[in-house]
């Protein structure tokens, strides 16, 4: 029986791992997160937005002033309680909804 000859490959390999590193996230999350919230909204519960007063824990977001992706700090200053609720056609709405599509350049 005849050997089979191995060509050599003529494109580059690519490795399926990626190389990129990816920075690790500045975002506060978990308990620490929690602890702000209640820390903002117990200074203030009222919205920065329409001043409606909000309730803890679900009747807001926390809102960054300054965006992260635009270089603002994860600090208690750059932060603001914004009102959420849901409208009469199950969607979420209020003061971040609306503040989130103007920052993404969409009209609601």
């Amino acid at each position: 029986m005849a050997r089979l000859r191995m060509l050599k490959p003529t494109l580059p390999m690519v490795s399926t791992i990626s190389t990129a590193k990816v920075a690790p996230s500045t975002r506060m999350t978990g308990r620490k997160l929690q602890d702000r919230r209640l820390r903002i909204w117990s200074a203030s519960p009222y919205c920065a937005g329409c001043g409606r007063l909000t309730l803890f824990p679900n009747g807001f977001e926390l809102d960054h002033k300054v965006a992260l992706f635009e270089g603002g700090p994860d600090t208690d200053g750059n932060c603001q309680i914004l009102c959420v609720y849901i409208d009469d056609s199950d969607r979420k709405a209020g003061c971040h909804v609306d503040k989130t599509a103007q920052d993404l350049g969409f009209k609601r």
